[in-house]
C-alpha cells in the first residue's frame, strides 16, 4: 500500500501536488490521467523514490519511503517512457536484470523465452538492444518488468508511441500482472484506456 500524506510539490510557478492525501491500495489498478505536463511522471517518480518531496510524507506499507529505498526498489517495477534499457547489451542481458531479485526454481532460460513470447517478441534474444525498433525495445522493457515479478508496477505513458492494437496489448499485459498483493499505477493521457483500470485519478484533483 502506498500512501501520500499532505504531500505538496511545486516547480517554479507550477503546482504539481497541493497538500495531497491519497492511498494506492493492494490488489487494485490505477490510471493517472492528465494533459502533458500535468505532473503524472513526477508523481510516478515520487512514488518510485526517484524524486523527494520537501513537504509531506510518502508511506510504503506504513513506513516512510525515504527510510527504506534500497529494499523498496527490489519490490518495484517501473516501465519508463524511455525504456531505460542497457542499449549496448543483448536482450538476454537486459532480461537478466529482471531476474536478479526474483527467487525462483524455474529454469531461467526457459522463463525468459516464455515471457518474450508472451509479449509478442519472437526474435533472437542475443541481439543488441540498440538494433531493435522502438516498439521492440518497449516489449523488452515490459518483459524485464514481468520477470522481476514486482509488488508495485509503475508505467509512464506505456502506449504513447504505439498504435491502438499494440497499445491495448501492452495494457492487457500490464493488467494481467495484477493480483491481491500487487498495485499497478499507470500514467496516461488516454481516457479510453484509463477506463480499463479499477480507479481513475485525475491529476487536477491532486492540486486542489
Amino acid at each position: 500500500m502506498i500512501k501520500l500524506e499532505n504531500v505538496r510539490l511545486q516547480k517554479g510557478d507550477k503546482m504539481i501536488l497541493n497538500h495531497c492525501h491519497f492511498t494506492f491500495k493492494k490488489g487494485k489498478s490505477y490510471a493517472l490521467i492528465g494533459a502533458s505536463g500535468s505532473g503524472k511522471s513526477t508523481l510516478l517518480n515520487i512514488i518510485a523514490g526517484l524524486e523527494e518531496v520537501k513537504e509531506g510524507y510518502v508511506y510504503v506499507e506504513g513506513k516512510v519511503l525515504k527510510k527504506q529505498k534500497s529494499f523498496y526498489r527490489h519490490t518495484l517495477g517501473y516501465l519508463f517512457q524511455n525504456f531505460a534499457l542497457l542499449d549496448n547489451q543483448s536482450i538476454h542481458a537486459n532480461l537478466d536484470l529482471g531476474l536478479k531479485f526474483r527467487k525462483t526454481k524455474e529454469n531461467k532460460k526457459q522463463l525468459k523465452a516464455e515471457v518474450l513470447k508472451s509479449v509478442g517478441l519472437n526474435i533472437d534474444a542475443n541481439r543488441v538492444v540498440n538494433s531493435l525498433s522502438g516498439g521492440e525495445q518497449q516489449r523488452v522493457a515490459l518483459a524485464r518488468l514481468i520477470l522481476k515479478n514486482p509488488q508495485l508496477i509503475l508505467a509512464d505513458e506505456p502506449t504513447g508511441s504505439l498504435d491502438q492494437h499494440n497499445g491495448q496489448m501492452i495494457i492487457d499485459l500490464l493488467l494481467q500482472q495484477l493480483d491481491r498483493n500487487k498495485t499497478i499505477i499507470v500514467a496516461t493521457h488516454d481516457l479510453e484506456l484509463a477506463k480499463q483500470f479499477d480507479e481513475i485519478v485525475h491529476m487536477d484533483d491532486l492540486k486542489k
